[in-house]
């Protein structure tokens, strides 16, 4: 490990960015949703009310930031004062399992999406946009041995991409969320664990809390 210095640079600070291995976005569909607030905490099992919406594409997924700035000028044009203003945070993404139920609900909404007792899709009855606010958790890890996982606590559609259907396209449903602030005022927050530091709970996943990331 580099001593970190007001002085020196740490090459252990750069790193490139991808999925968890395995299941990597998870999205809850349930009135009283309880959110993680470690980056280690297994959103899996029984009654815990978190789906995995499988494979995003290769386009992975990006979060913006947009804001409108009044600027407030003096008699000689001078900028005196700026105040940014209409703020706005945005999550977009490409699910690639588009007969997965988990996707379908959330680019449809869970009341226009049939699903059978096998788990089959077998009616889509869309409307313009789906009005529901979902949690969205989605985990990454970097290239040195850093899981960061992103929780978007209100999540809402607010534009879809339009869906090929062309011979060898690859068919997804793309997404744009607006990001809803929660309590304390957050579109979204993030949580960071070093998977090499976690310590060992005997089943295997270095992670030390029994259930893998």
């Amino acid at each position: 490990m580099i001593e970190d210095t007001n002085t020196a640079i740490n090459p252990e600070n750069v790193t490139t960015g991808g999925p968890v291995e395995g299941a990597c976005i998870y999205v809850n569909f349930g009135d009283d949703v309880t959110l993680p607030e470690t980056a280690t905490e297994s959103l899996v099992g029984e009654g815990s009310g978190w789906e995995n919406a499988g494979e995003l594409s290769d386009q992975g997924w990006t979060t913006s930031t947009s804001a409108t700035v009044n600027k407030f000028k003096g008699h000689h044009g001078s900028t005196l004062l700026t105040e940014s203003a209409n703020e706005e945070v945005t999550l977009k993404l490409e699910c690639t399992e588009v007969v997965r139920p988990t996707v379908c609900k959330m680019r449809y909404g869970v009341n226009n999406v049939t699903v059978d007792g096998t788990g089959f899709v077998t009616a889509i009855d869309p409307t313009v946009l789906p009005g529901q606010i979902l949690p969205i958790v989605i985990d990454s890890l970097f290239s040195n041995g850093i899981i960061e996982r992103a929780v978007f606590s209100r999540a809402k559609v607010e534009n879809v991409d339009d869906e090929a259907h062309q011979r060898g396209s690859l068919h997804v449903y793309g997404m744009t969320f607006s990001l809803l602030v929660d309590e304390e005022g957050r579109p979204y927050y993030k949580r960071r664990a070093r998977l090499a530091a976690a310590t060992t709970d005997g089943d295997g996943d270095g992670d030390g809390e029994g259930d893998g990331v």
